[in-house]
């Protein structure tokens, strides 16, 4: 007998059969696991549709993935069909460890926004400005998916994060999207090192997250070399016009303290050493964007 299994369906509201709602970190229930099999499978129709699966944008998907996730030996010289591919894809997302469900999923979307970005480009090139602008997101849509199935992920820069307050998210991609590529580089490397699941560097990304701080303020203030110390720089940007809440920056002079010695060399087991928690990064994260964001609006004004 085919099994019902709808979230927010008469059997869900009144408690009968009542979906997951536990946020969902370490683990994915089958009903998650079936709606991301179903959106690749109707994304992937959307970018292929009238097309036959031994054409060239296809083959050239598939062997990507196989090679780069599924590390599969791939002839270049044969075709690889669909249905196959799709068998294997269905095997992981079906059966596979949450995290080598998320890495599929990632690397799926990377190379289809990646695809969506050139197909863009090309057509902005020919027909000039007015060409309108790419509202199509892939990411965003596997968000949504994430939030309805209340998977404790979402994508951020490309890249699935741990992180899934939507206030906080918009505050990291405010900062990434500024236009200053010595703030935004820095907290790229942050955002980075806090979404690799296997290998995540909580140290290293508070140290990115406070440099990009140390960056917004070199810009704004103009000052180079030994000088530019948190402290100094929050001081000459006052003097520039600058007000800064006295709360706030003493909050910020404070977080740099825990972070950074006389030397700029971050102590071991405090905030930014080897005993640094994913908590203690993630809040450096989005409380530096959030004070690069704060320092933009009022330098601006």
């Amino acid at each position: 007998m085919v099994k019902v299994n709808r979230r927010g369906g008469f059997s869900d509201r009144q408690g009968i059969k009542p979906e997951n709602t536990d946020i969902q970190l370490k683990k994915l229930d089958d009903r998650t696991r079936t709606q991301i099999y179903n959106l690749i499978s109707e994304i992937y129709n959307e970018l292929y549709s009238g097309k036959e699966d031994w054409a060239p944008e296809i083959q050239s998907f598939i062997k990507e993935i196989k090679k780069d996730v599924f590390c599969q030996k791939v002839d270049a010289r044969n075709r690889v069909y669909e249905d196959f591919f799709f068998k294997d894809v269905n095997e992981v997302i079906t059966n596979a460890p949450y995290d080598d469900v998320l890495t599929l999923v990632e690397a799926i979307v990377e190379y289809w926004d990646e695809k969506l970005e050139k197909r863009y480009e090309k057509k902005k090139r020919m027909y000039g400005d007015s060409f309108p602008v790419e509202e199509h997101s892939i990411c965003e849509e596997f968000n949504e998916l994430f939030q309805r199935e209340y998977v404790g992920y979402r994508f951020i820069n490309k890249q699935i994060s741990p992180i899934s307050d939507d206030v906080e998210i918009s505050t990291i991609e405010e900062t990434l999207a500024n236009e200053y590529d010595a703030v935004t580089s820095h907290f790229q490397k942050a955002h980075s090192l806090l979404a690799d699941r296997e290998h995540p560097d909580y140290e290293n990304s508070i140290k990115e997250s406070i440099s990009g701080v140390e960056a917004i303020c070199e810009i704004i203030t103009g000052v180079r070399g030994k000088d530019a110390t948190l402290g100094n720089m929050l001081k000459k940007l006052e003097q520039n016009g600058i007000v800064i809440h006295s709360a706030m920056k003493s909050a910020f002079q404070i977080l740099y303290g825990y972070t950074s010695d006389a030397n700029g060399i971050r102590h071991a087991g405090d905030i930014g050493g080897k005993a640094s928690t994913f908590e203690e990064a993630k809040f450096m994260l989005v409380s530096c964007c959030a004070f690069v964001n704060y320092l933009k609006g009022v330098s601006a004004d």
